[in-house]
């Protein structure tokens, strides 16, 4: 596939590619489709909760305070 770098963004890209942040414009176009993906699937995630809680399927928030402090605790037990 080939893709042309709109004028707007030319500039920027250089930029980043001079500040040794990208290879190239291919990586650069690379992690932007990456991110489009990551942001789909995180309004998809953001509206499935959404759709559970009109539903009244809801987790009271000291449950969910209790699971992370569970799962940190346990993160740091495995790092020491």
């Amino acid at each position: 596939m080939s893709t042309d770098i709109p004028n707007d963004y030319g500039s920027q890209v250089a930029q980043l590619i001079a500040q040794g942040k990208y290879r190239d414009e291919q990586e650069i176009i690379k992690e932007g489709i990456r991110l489009v993906i990551v942001r789909e699937t995180l309004h998809s995630d953001i509206q499935a909760g959404i759709d559970q809680l009109d539903r009244g399927e809801v987790i009271d928030a000291e449950e969910v305070y209790a699971e992370a402090r569970r799962r940190i605790k346990s993160i740091e037990q495995q790092q020491s």
